[in-house]
């Protein structure tokens, strides 16, 4: 009885305790090599995972989202959030495909993810980011915070490719 109370216990905690943080995804240190605009408004993502089985770990759009506005303000390519639409910058993201192995000792996942920039509401820059994170057994032993790792890589070379190449485009 008490090994089923442990083993439902440690299968409660896994279920919840893996999606991939915030943090873990926010890109801290990278700078544009220009300012693109003051203000931005970035919509919440779509697409991102919230039902996956306990055993594996989710990217969730609240999550992703506040990755990527945290990174565009960190990167100084704009200087703050903007809390309208209407307002001179807006980001639209999906998030298309995030594909993550079901066993091994390695993970690699790999993230695509759509970004639709808007200049005054007219299309101004669209791309599709492919890249990959991976996580070992020197990250951590457990295998599903390994995969939250591997999740956390993958997004946060998502939104640097991103950045890295907002800065290469004239708007």
């Amino acid at each position: 009885m008490k090994k089923t109370i442990l083993l439902l216990s440690i299968l409660l905690v896994a279920s919840c305790a893996f999606p991939a943080s915030k943090q873990g995804m926010t890109v801290t240190d990278l700078k544009s090599s220009k300012k693109i605009g003051e203000k931005i408004f970035v919509k919440e993502s779509k697409g991102g995972s919230t039902t996956l089985p306990f055993w594996t770990s989710e990217i969730s759009d609240e999550n992703f989202t506040f990755a990527v506005r945290e990174s565009l303000i960190n990167s100084q390519a704009f200087s703050e959030l903007s809390s309208k639409w209407e307002d001179d910058w807006g980001l639209e993201i999906e998030i298309l495909n995030v594909d993550q192995p079901l066993v091994g000792i390695d993970f690699t996942v790999k993230t695509q993810v759509k970004y639709t920039l808007y200049k005054k509401g007219k299309k101004a820059y669209e791309t599709t980011v492919y890249e990959t994170g991976k996580a070992t057994p020197t990250d951590t032993i457990f295998a599903v915070a390994r995969l939250r790792i591997a999740n956390e890589k993958s997004a946060k070379a998502n939104i640097a490719k991103f950045v890295e190449d907002l800065s290469r485009n004239n708007f």
